[in-house]
């Protein structure tokens, strides 16, 4: 404290003058303080360890802990410790993540605080902003801990139902009279014990119950490759409301993965929008199954931002599905759908492609292009906003 200094400064010169003992005394034992306290207090923040400990992603609504964890390595103990973490704005639970603690010596101290996750996203927590200082106050401390954590905010998923769109047809498995293609989560009944068949297809309670070694039939099918591609190019959407319409593309988009991935069918997307993070265009996310993939798709929609092209729909699909491969269903998640738009997927329909377009905002024409997609070979559905939906079953 530079104040403190000039102080004790002017003291000495004023006891050297007027030989005056207990000025000199006063001197030394402010001094000391003040010395030992910048020693105290700089020898503490060098041995805190600090580490936040966190989960990468949450789902929308969720609440999730966040832990700050100090270790004091020193014998010195902070008499207090004001905390400040930097939290953002659509994650907050409280309007500010302040704290002051004590932390003994060799001691650990957990302070836990909670977020909301009220909108998908990709978040950074952080800097933590420390402050500390002596009991007589002639030291402030400062210390930045800049090791930022991210969190990826999931967008919300719902049932198909929720979303005026039909559960099984066209997203589920579609039959196949081919014999090579067995399904062998669909049981069609059961059969005599042929050589050759293998023990896992055995259905022994049924042998054991008719006397004879059966074996399990299994309804054909085929599990086809689907390709989610979500337009949120902003020149499509219309300017009053294009966020909320936006939004409830992904959701679309998200709900429609995780449908297919509980059906153990292998998904890719693909998308006109930007990254959030890189600022780059959104990276095509190759067909693949598992949960683990769709946390991937689910993380890419969670950064999806809206993104003005120079190319419509019409101009940029034909190229992103040269590498379509034959019989994959095409599912577009889009706010309209143009003659162009459908002449572009009826290509795709040509090329051996399952075509389904969903469409996320009001058109008016909608009926009139669902009767002309139908010829030629598109399935367009209408998915209502969830509050529409729920005052119409009302």
């Amino acid at each position: 404290m530079g104040n403190l200094f000039w102080a004790l400064l002017v003291l000495f010169l004023v006891g050297a003058l007027l030989r005056m003992d207990w000025v000199y005394y006063l001197v030394y034992v402010l001094g000391g303080v003040w010395i030992f306290s910048h020693w105290w207090i700089r020898r503490v923040l060098q041995q805190l360890d600090v580490q936040r400990v966190m989960a990468d992603h949450a789902f929308l609504g969720e609440k999730p802990l966040i832990k700050l964890r100090f270790v004091n390595r020193s014998w010195l103990p902070l008499a207090w410790l004001q905390i400040q973490e930097q939290v953002p704005l659509d994650v907050r639970d409280v309007s500010e993540y302040n704290k002051v603690v004590t932390i003994g010596s060799r001691t650990t101290m957990e302070h836990y605080y909670t977020l909301y996750c009220k909108r998908r996203g990709y978040y950074l927590m952080g800097p933590l902003n420390l402050r500390t200082g002596d009991l007589f106050g002639f030291v402030d401390g400062v210390r930045q801990e800049n090791g930022l954590m991210s969190l990826t905010v999931y967008p919300q998923v719902l049932p198909l139902e929720k979303l005026g769109l039909p559960s099984r047809s066209p997203f589920g498995v579609l039959s196949s009279r081919q014999r090579l293609f067995e399904d062998p989560a669909r049981v069609a009944g059961v059969r005599g014990y042929s050589s050759g068949d293998s023990q896992r297809i055995i259905h022994w309670k049924a042998s054991a119950h008719g006397d004879e070694l059966l074996v399990k039939k299994f309804q054909p099918a085929i599990a086809l490759n689907v390709v989610i591609v979500l337009d949120i190019n902003r020149a499509a959407y219309p300017y009053r409301g294009e966020s909320g319409y936006s939004e409830w593309a992904i959701v679309i988009a998200a709900s429609v993965a995780n449908h297919l991935t509980e059906q153990r069918q292998a998904i890719g997307l693909m998308s006109n929008g930007r990254d959030s993070v890189t600022e780059q265009p959104m990276a095509t996310l190759p067909i693949r199954t598992g949960q683990g993939h769709l946390m991937n798709i689910l993380s890419a929609l969670a950064r999806a931002e809206m993104y003005e092209s120079e190319y419509t729909l019409a101009t940029w699909l034909p190229k992103q599905l040269v590498g379509l491969e034959w019989g994959a269903t095409l599912v577009l998640v889009t706010p309209k759908i143009d003659e162009p738009t459908l002449w572009a997927l009826h290509q795709s329909y040509r090329r051996g492609s399952n075509v389904i377009a969903l469409v996320c905002a009001p058109q008016p024409d909608f009926e009139q292009m669902q009767s002309q997609g139908k010829k030629l070979g598109v399935q367009m559905y209408k998915s209502v906003w969830e509050r529409d939906l729920a005052a119409l079953q009302g």
